[in-house]
């Protein structure tokens, strides 16, 4: 998380064992993405529990841990999260309003990326909180589209849990703008990791 190493260590370990619990109860194929996503919070949480530690005692580290964070962060999220409700959508309308926020994803996720691959910084500590460089073109633009198709995919779903998860990621999305626009990156993943508990929830397992 955006406070300590801890904090992310003890969220990647909740998040580990709630998303095993998940796949495990879960029969149904089509719902395995959806309840994989706290197993993939919980590999981003660990790494940035590593970053806390190399950027305090193992500088030599914090580039890689940098590169692998953000590729979580600006590529695979905005990339998976509309296929993982993609899959559970049966509705044909809808189906193809979702596939374009996939693609729309996509594209966001890969310009994002390969904005930090071209000029690769590492991360810092910032009021006391984990700070990731914003190197991509017009990045307000990115970001409102970044939020439009992650949040935009699951307000098309018909699935009432999805439709709920991402309201909860646009309610604190906002607040962490508001109270962390500096380290927006670090804190809202860190909001979205532990949201995404609810989803242990979602009723069509078998």
């Amino acid at each position: 998380m955006c406070f300590s190493a801890t904090a992310s260590f003890t969220a990647s370990a909740v998040l580990t064992l709630v998303g095993t619990a998940g796949i495990i109860k879960t029969k149904n194929k089509k719902v395995w993405p959806l309840m994989a996503m706290p197993l993939f919070f919980a590999l981003q949480q660990f790494v940035e529990g590593l970053l806390w530690v190399s950027l305090k005692s193992y500088p030599q580290y914090t580039l890689p841990l940098t590169h692998v964070f953000l590729f979580f962060a600006l590529f695979f999220w905005p990339t998976y999260l509309p296929l993982a409700f993609l899959s559970l959508e049966t509705n044909k309308v809808r189906r193809t309003i979702i596939s374009f926020f996939c693609l729309g994803g996509t594209i966001v996720g890969v310009i994002f990326y390969a904005s930090f691959l071209l000029h690769p910084e590492t991360a810092e500590i910032v009021n006391r909180c984990l700070y990731y460089p914003d190197l991509a073109p017009y990045p307000h633009l990115l970001g409102y589209l970044y939020i439009l198709t992650t949040i935009g995919s699951g307000a098309a779903s018909s699935k009432p849990m999805v439709k709920l998860y991402s309201l909860l990621i646009l309610v604190f999305s906002l607040i962490t703008w508001y109270f962390y626009a500096v380290n927006f990156i670090s804190v809202w993943c860190f909001f979205a990791a532990i949201i995404s508990l609810v989803l242990f929830f979602y009723p069509e397992k078998s």
